[in-house]
């Protein structure tokens, strides 16, 4: 029998098995990286050796490695390495005018802060705080800076607001035909104004801005900022960055090769509707040549299924008459039917899984309506996904039990907030709190694995995660707590604490084919740990978002240990 070169003691561990089963003990211990025996004291005493590392747990929770399984933990880079524009709060009385004097101080700052970038990158703005008539064109941005590129990615990653010097760059002008799936707007004139939505408009400055692109160094330096200052921290061990550059997707297989990543990561390559037989092709022909070892890997497909959200009925009646919409405006799908149901057979029979992004009922029903029938097509269920799921009829949730397709949910957004609000004017007040149903997915036997898709809604805080999925509500840290304190989202039965976990871990690891390897706290499985400075049992549900990670064990080893450090 090896001695183990770790093992923690006075531990209360809670872990939900591949078998869907609870794990207690007290005792866990770690031989080369593998959990060698789990237990109590007594029955792991004869593991501990000369050389042994004791870590007492103080019983306090020990959770497995926990898991982002839709994240994308590279975007981090437009924040670390660009103008950051998160956390610029709006008030109810500020005009459109306001709002945009807000965005443009700050991003004047970075300009002033950084005379030499040959272009300007960031993110995090947002676009439903435009909701008074005037939105932010390239004119805006022309007052701050109009000698060099901007570019600023919304906090969603699904709309681009540029300036005419970006414009100038990417060749983008009055001449450039319109896209297939999303939109850029245009001025009286023709000449865009400098809004891209969706990825295809995006894609034209993305690739046609020479220099767009952060360089491989700048996303190995953001993606080790991500892992220690949030994956890491809030004890996450594996995540899927569910959309990428090629440029990132290097940054990971070098970070991997080094032997740097603390974390596993799944990476994804992006289908455009647009493009997909093209794509489809390389991709597999490109399958297994990225991966490195079980650090990183490719496996998974991803593909938008709307942009706006694409709805079953149509918007409000007064959204659509101050927008100029038609009265039976519902959102629009970017995909046909039958193409997407090739993409899933495809996928499948190459030995991959694909990643719907669908949010809207009408979308949310097109994407599982044609991965099942894709699957059907394949003669197997996968590890196919669809993400988000604001919306979905009863049909559709009964229908992804039966087929096996995994619905990823943000609980984060599960709760009644600001967001959700903001939705009442664009589908009604009854549609928004019927938003995000998770405890009908597990009623339905649908495999829910949890995802925060960081950046979009920083940080990525597990415990957070936990308590809203608990509550569905707000909780103190929120900046829109005072508002909605107390408020909870529709009339859901909201989730339990093993549900909540076993989401967060052993699911996100199914949904990667990685729980046999990780996800809960096992024989024979790598060694990950998420050590709590708290008992998340003895712990007011309430309370549950101020509990803290006091160390991260990958692979047998401690790569993180907050100021407290534990025991």
């Amino acid at each position: 029998m090896k001695k183990a070169d770790l093992l923690l003691k006075n531990a209360s561990v809670y872990s939900i098995g591949t078998d869907g089963k609870r794990t207690k003990a007290e005792t866990v211990a770690v031989a080369e990286g593998v959990i060698a025996a789990i237990g109590s004291e007594a029955e792991t005493k004869e593991y501990i050796g000369d050389e042994t590392q004791i870590i007492d747990c103080g019983g306090n929770t020990v959770l497995p490695g926990l898991c982002d399984a839709h994240c994308h933990a590279s975007y981090s880079a437009s924040a670390y390495a660009g103008c950051d524009l998160f956390g610029i709060y709006i008030q109810e009385d500020e005009t459109d005018e306001d709002i945009i004097r807000k965005y443009l101080d700050r991003l004047k700052k970075f300009v002033d802060e950084h005379p030499d970038n040959e272009m300007i990158r960031g993110t995090g703005w947002v676009e439903a705080n435009f909701n008074k008539g005037r939105y932010p064109n390239r004119h805006d941005i022309d007052k701050i800076c109009n000698d060099r590129p901007v570019v600023l990615e919304a906090f969603s990653q699904h709309t681009l607001w540029v300036n005419t010097k970006a414009l100038e760059a990417a060749g983008i002008d009055e001449n450039t035909p319109d896209v297939k799936t999303g939109a850029f707007w245009r001025e009286e004139s023709g000449y865009p104004n400098g809004i891209f939505k969706e990825a295809e408009a995006m894609s034209l400055v993305k690739e046609g801005v020479p220099g767009y692109d952060y360089t491989v160094e700048q996303y190995k330096d953001s993606l080790l900022y991500y892992q220690r200052e949030y994956a890491n921290k809030y004890g996450v061990t594996l995540i899927q960055d569910c959309w990428h550059s090629d440029n990132a997707r290097e940054a990971y297989k070098q970070l991997a090769e080094e032997g740097r990543l603390t974390i596993r990561a799944r990476g994804v390559y992006f289908l455009e509707p647009g493009n997909s037989d093209a794509d489809l092709a390389a991709y597999i022909e490109r399958k297994g040549q990225d991966d490195v070892d079980d650090l990183f890997k490719i496996e998974t497909i991803k593909t938008f299924a709307e942009g706006t959200f694409a709805m079953c009925e149509p918007y409000c009646e007064e959204f659509l008459k101050v927008n100029d919409l038609p009265e039976d405006y519902n959102g629009p799908l970017f995909w046909k039917d039958d193409k997407l149901t090739e993409a899933v057979r495809k996928t499948m029979e190459a030995g991959m899984d694909l990643h719907i992004h669908a949010m809207g009922d009408l979308s949310v029903k097109q994407s599982v309506k044609c991965i099942a029938a894709g699957q059907d097509a394949a003669g197997r269920t996968g590890r196919n996904v669809v993400a988000h799921l604001m919306l979905i009829k009863p049909e559709d949730v009964r229908l992804m039990g039966q087929q096996n397709i995994i619905g990823n949910c943000q609980p984060r957004w599960m709760v009644y907030d600001s967001d959700i609000k903001s939705m009442f004017d664009l589908i009604g007040e009854k549609r928004s709190l019927q938003a995000y149903p998770y405890r009908t997915f597990l009623d339905n036997d649908i495999t829910v694995a949890f995802g925060t898709d960081f950046p979009v809604t920083p940080p990525p805080d597990t415990m957070h995660e936990i308590q809203c999925a608990m509550t569905r509500s707000v909780f103190p840290d929120a900046p829109d707590y005072r508002q909605f304190k107390g408020k909870v989202l529709g009339d859901e039965k909201p989730a339990a604490l093993e549900e909540a976990v076993q989401s967060l871990s052993i699911n996100g690891a199914y949904q990667m084919n990685l729980e046999d390897v990780t996800g809960s706290i096992e024989v024979g499985k790598s060694a990950e740990f998420a050590i709590l400075d708290s008992n998340i049992e003895k712990t007011s549900i309430d309370e549950i978002y101020a509990i803290k990670v006091a160390k991260t064990i990958f692979k047998g080893k401690v790569v993180y240990e907050n100021e407290k450090g534990g025991k």
